[in-house]
């Protein structure tokens, strides 16, 4: 389950690393009339922390590394989803905090236990 919830946040860093970088090089008044994201450092750093979450989780996901290294990336990408998210909210753009969310649930999928059916 671990693989899956760190696939999902792969998913879920990628689609919020596009959404960054449209949101950065966006020429003005093509779809938002009212956007002053456009080339801001906060817009950058956004960029920035999407495209670190997308690399730990394609770690996470390829089961590579020690126990340690895991849990420096688990711990790293719930700190990087939530200010992500944060951002996300204060730069006004929801299709990112939605990324985000899905992001969430895939951190939390990583818990996840396993259930075994055993039949008497």
């Amino acid at each position: 389950m671990r693989r899956a919830g760190a696939g999902l946040i792969a998913i879920g860093s990628a689609v919020g690393l596009a959404i960054s970088l449209y949101n950065y090089i966006m020429p003005m008044n093509l779809l938002e009339p009212d956007s002053s994201v456009t080339g801001t450092a906060g817009a950058l750093l956004v960029v920035a922390s999407s495209a670190i979450i997308l690399l730990a989780a394609l770690v996470l996901a390829a089961g590579t590394g020690g126990r340690a290294l895991r849990a420096f990336l688990i711990a790293g990408c719930l700190v990087g989803v939530l200010g992500t998210g944060f951002a996300a909210y204060l730069l006004d753009t929801l299709p990112l905090l939605i990324a985000m969310a899905v992001c969430m649930i895939g951190w939390l999928a990583m818990f996840a236990m396993r259930r075994h059916s055993y039949s008497a």
